[in-house]
């Protein structure tokens, strides 16, 4: 019965052992995926090669006119500026540091 139940556990840590590299080999083929990806995606979208003087002249655009100054919706998290913040990290910092925005 002994001999049994360690040829059980000897089994069992053995299907573990295959089972940890086989984990090991998919993380790492999904990392490489994931560098490959973001290789691929960052030089050739458009956007980045946009001026940030010309993107900024858009944004103006995009802010709310405020009509007085109880305008409570001004700055309202659902509307630029701060709605375009959250878009990519280039424009969050256009956006915070051009004070013409704010």
């Amino acid at each position: 019965d002994i001999a049994r139940i360690n040829a059980a556990l000897q089994d069992l840590d053995a299907k573990i052992a295959q089972a940890k590299e086989l984990l090991d080999n998919l993380i790492s083929a999904r990392e490489q995926a994931q560098s490959h990806l973001k290789e691929a995606k960052s030089p050739l979208h458009p956007m980045r090669s946009i001026p940030s003087e010309l993107l900024l002249e858009i944004f103006s655009h995009c802010i709310p006119r405020v009509e007085s100054p109880s305008d409570t919706d001004a700055l309202h998290p659902r509307q630029a500026p701060w709605l375009l913040t959250r878009v990519c990290h280039r424009w969050r910092e256009l956006v915070i540091n051009s004070p013409r925005l704010w």
